[in-house]
């Protein structure tokens, strides 16, 4: 989706290759789960994921640094960069680093790109240039790869695809059919290998769908992978529509419900990545954190 695009342009470290071909999911092993890098009983997974650009957007909007270092300033708050940094907002928080394929994230890490410290690799396949065309056609199989090359070197794979993907994989289905369709083929059997899944719910605040479908799809990914971390979305303006700080707590709150850990918190600017998303509207972040933080 559009508000998720700027944030994984800037993220990423690698252009994409082109892949020869697609892969078949059923022809590639599943993801070893007992490798050394699963989450232990006694750990837990992102919380929140930022871009680091979005913290002090948060901050000239008027976020309290209290309440800042309150809610973010943890390990468990993934911050989205180009290089691994000490934010000078939020110290304790960690780094990731996001790949729009498998082919940048594989050769990311193979080549040495990914430092030690940084553990967590998000996966943003959508509808887009920047996920080659095979990856579009096989998720699950790009997915796979992926997590292999993770684990090879101690890494974790987090799985936030676009329900975009659909206009690939099933194009012509709208509505109740698309998001049930997208539920079955991509966030059941993509939450079963990843580490940890990210519902892309953004893109459904003040629709019919905000409610329904972040719900339906985060019980289908703790239902694929009990114990693993499953995030939702939000957006202060998602493919540039304005919304209100309250569409933004209906779907925090329905995603809780069914299960949700995390979040991410979109505040994206418009540019070449995002041509619709328009200026930053750092000011509903805001007023959203305060609403969830007074109850």
């Amino acid at each position: 989706m559009n508000s998720r695009r700027c944030a994984a342009a800037a993220a990423a470290l690698l252009a994409m290759v082109a892949v020869g071909g697609c892969v078949d999911a059923g022809s590639v092993p599943s993801a070893d789960h007992s490798a050394s890098v699963r989450l232990t009983s006694s750990e837990v997974g992102p919380q929140w994921i930022l871009s680091a650009g979005a913290v002090p957007k948060l901050v000239q909007a008027g976020l309290p640094r209290a309440q800042l270092e309150q809610d973010f300033d943890r390990p468990t708050t993934l911050l989205l960069a180009r290089r691994v940094w000490r934010n000078k907002y939020l110290p304790q928080s960690s780094t990731a680093f996001s790949f729009p394929s498998a082919d940048a994230l594989v050769a990311a890490v193979d080549t040495g790109q990914v430092p030690d410290s940084t553990r967590w690799l998000l996966l943003d396949l959508e509808r887009w240039t920047r996920t080659p065309q095979a990856e579009q056609q096989n998720p699950i199989g790009a997915l796979r790869r992926a997590v292999a090359a993770a684990h090879a070197h101690g890494k974790q794979v987090l799985f936030t695809p676009g329900v975009d993907l659909m206009g690939t994989l099933r194009p012509g289905l709208s509505g109740v059919a698309r998001y049930g369709a997208f539920i079955e083929s991509v966030v059941s059997p993509g939450a079963a290998v990843a580490d940890a899944f990210e519902v892309q719910s953004q893109s459904t605040e003040a629709t019919g769908a905000a409610t329904t479908f972040v719900g339906a799809a985060v019980a289908a990914a703790r239902s694929a992978h009990p114990g693993a971390p499953v995030l939702a979305g939000l957006s202060t303006n998602p493919n540039g529509r304005r919304v209100q700080p309250g569409d933004l707590v209906a779907v925090y709150r329905a995603a809780r419900s069914a299960g949700a850990t995390g979040f991410w918190l979109n505040v994206p600017n418009g540019g070449t990545a995002c041509p619709n998303c328009g200026a930053a509207q750092p000011q509903v972040a805001v007023a959203f954190l305060q609403a969830i933080t007074n109850g």
